[in-house]
């Protein structure tokens, strides 16, 4: 795979990523009340930040299971890690990027269903007061 390909793939997750979480943040501000948007914009940090956490060792039980069970029936992983084949470690990297695509779709999906609704408290804010956008 070369590596201009990687490249380019790290940048457009990453100009997604940009361009999802700050409108993320300020719906989910906006949808609550002021006295509560400090509990809320820490809890919004810990939906952001856990799942990161957590992602790691899921995606690492994908991979191996993905190293382990499909090369398995090939004949082709009966040696150790540092010298597996280019197939048994793509086998692992496919199954957990596969899984990473569902699970995509799903919130592309769940995104066009929701619409944003904003809270009484915030509608009558005064000209020129900044509309607070969570923790970054």
């Amino acid at each position: 795979m070369p590596l201009g390909y990687v490249v380019l793939s790290l940048v457009l997750i990453g100009i997604g990523l940009g361009l999802v979480i700050t409108p993320a943040s300020n719906m989910i501000m906006n949808s609550v009340s002021r006295s509560r948007q400090g509990m809320i914009s820490s809890l919004t940090s810990l939906e952001r930040f856990a799942p990161l956490t957590i992602g790691i060792a899921v995606y690492n039980l994908i991979f191996f299971e993905g190293v382990i069970r499909i090369p398995a029936s090939q004949d082709i992983a009966k040696t150790a890690p540092t010298v597996m084949k280019v197939p048994v470690l793509s086998a692992g990297f496919d199954l957990a990027f596969f899984g990473s695509l569902v699970i995509g779709l799903v919130i592309l999906v769940l995104t066009f269903i929701t619409h944003e609704e904003i809270h009484p408290d915030n509608r009558d804010r005064p000209a020129g007061e900044e509309i607070p956008s969570g923790m970054l």
